[in-house]
This record gives structure tokens, C-alpha cells and sequence, in this order.
């Protein structure tokens, strides 16, 4: 697994949207890593905070500069 607590990453959602958010947990199942994420989205001064369970697969990208 190249992921770690407090990691910030992209993530996919469905089959088209991307979300961004921080990695709190990670699990592995099986033959694949699961990651719990809370998830920022909205404006600056309206953000909102959801959570994610997310097989490692799904992640696109790790946030360069976290």
C-alpha cells in the first residue's frame, strides 16, 4: 500500500465525479486495501465534510504539497 494516514488524495465517486479528501483509516480486505475518508467539498467559507469508504482502487492521485 503506497497510502498513509493523513494522506490528502483524489478519489473517484461513481463513474464520473472526483472527490478530495483526507485519509483517517485503512483497512486491508482481502487482497486490497480499503480507506475510510472524510471528504472536503463546497466553497472555502461553506465547506462540507463527508466520509467515504473507498477500495484502494478508486483513489486517482495523492494532493502534492500535504
Amino acid at each position: 500500500m503506497r497510502y498513509s494516514r493523513g494522506d490528502i488524495v483524489r478519489f473517484k465517486i461513481g463513474s464520473d465525479e472526483i472527490q478530495e479528501g483526507e485519509i483517517q483509516v485503512i483497512e486491508e480486505d482481502h487482497n486490497e486495501g480499503i480507506l475510510y475518508i472524510n471528504s472536503f467539498s463546497g466553497r472555502h467559507g461553506d465547506r462540507r465534510r463527508w466520509a467515504y469508504k473507498v477500495p484502494e482502487r478508486s483513489i486517482v492521485s495523492r494532493v502534492p504539497g500535504y
